[in-house]
């Protein structure tokens, strides 16, 4: 009789945490214009409005560095493993310039390497810590969030980094988009 009751408490338990993410089914994900001809001439701006969105830092290396994280993260928000990975690449690029972003290099260099759009998302989870590294003490003004899905990678969750504190998840894409809240402002 005990573990019946056990059993239907930690079914409600699981089935509340569900629930409590899938309103976000009904989404649409809003997909960022690409340039596949040429990736040499973009600018942070064009991959993603959300990087330049009043943010600033104070090294313009590890701006670019962050804004080619934030194209990754958006490709990955779009369930796009193609645009994860020439993201990747850029970043792999940017972060040649950054002192001290080895780990986050190798990481960019994990999700480049991968058309597994899965395997993009368990690299990016650490990449996400080591640019949190990367951009410490550098913002010279506006903020970024470090924003939490406590679902991901079955339940033992996961962190991300934005420019806007509307939650845009990267490790669920459109199937549960908006899962997750902002756990730290950085600025």
């Amino acid at each position: 009789m005990k573990n019946r009751f056990v059993m239907a408490v930690l079914a409600l338990g699981l089935i509340a945490g569900v629930l409590s993410c899938k309103d976000a089914k009904k989404e649409t994900v809003k997909t960022v214009e690409k340039n596949h001809e040429d990736h040499s001439g973009h600018e942070e701006a064009a991959q993603n409005k959300e990087a330049t969105a009043d943010l600033t830092f104070k090294n313009d290396k590890i701006s670019s560095a962050y804004g080619h994280y934030i194209h990754v993260k958006t490709a990955l928000v779009n369930t796009d493993a193609k645009e994860a990975k020439s993201g990747a690449g850029m970043l792999v690029k940017a972060l040649s310039e950054v002192e001290n972003a080895t780990k986050a290099t190798d990481l960019a260099k994990t999700i480049e390497a991968t058309d597994d759009v899965e395997k993009q998302r368990e690299a990016f989870f650490g990449l996400s810590e080591e640019i949190v590294k990367v951009i410490d003490g550098q913002i010279a003004s506006g903020a970024v969030y470090k924003q939490y899905c406590p679902m991901a990678f079955d339940f033992e969750g996961a962190y991300w980094l934005s420019s806007e504190e509307e939650i845009r998840n990267p490790y669920f894409g459109n199937k549960m988009l908006k899962c997750g809240e902002v756990k730290e402002t950085l600025n």
